[in-house]
């Protein structure tokens, strides 16, 4: 069965290495800005890199996000609906939807996304591939 990662999967597998996991499966176009948004959040509030670090990071993300199979979201009265149901943000709610419609497994790092998306379909956590 086919993966689908989400930004919080695809940023820890990148970090401990293990990107071999993620060139075998699938994440969702908004999945770039997600990562853009998390870099910024380590460079601008955090403060745990520097700017410098943070485009050094983001080229790192992106590269592997380029090799990536990526998906379009469709169907946006299905993901508010699930968004709705579930108290998620769109976002979230995309993943669910993608994961339902290309029978994917979602992989997320995401406490409350894992917790939703487990009601629609199978779910992992990065740590669980191993």
């Amino acid at each position: 069965m086919k993966h689908l990662f989400d930004s919080s999967s695809i940023i820890n597998l990148c970090s401990e290495r293990k990107i071999e996991r993620l060139l075998e499966g699938c994440t969702l176009n908004l999945a770039f800005y997600e990562l853009g948004n998390a870099v910024w959040k380590q460079v601008h509030l955090h403060k745990a890199l520097t700017q410098e670090e943070g485009v050094v990071a983001l080229a790192a993300l992106a590269e592997v996000y380029g090799q990536m199979r990526e998906l379009h979201v469709e169907d946006t009265s299905s993901i508010l609906n699930i968004a709705v149901e579930e108290g998620l943000t769109y976002y979230d709610a995309s993943y669910i939807h993608a994961a339902i419609k290309n029978d994917a497994v979602l992989v997320t790092d995401d406490r409350s996304l894992h917790t939703a998306a487990r009601k629609y379909v199978e779910t992992a956590t990065s740590e669980e591939l191993d």
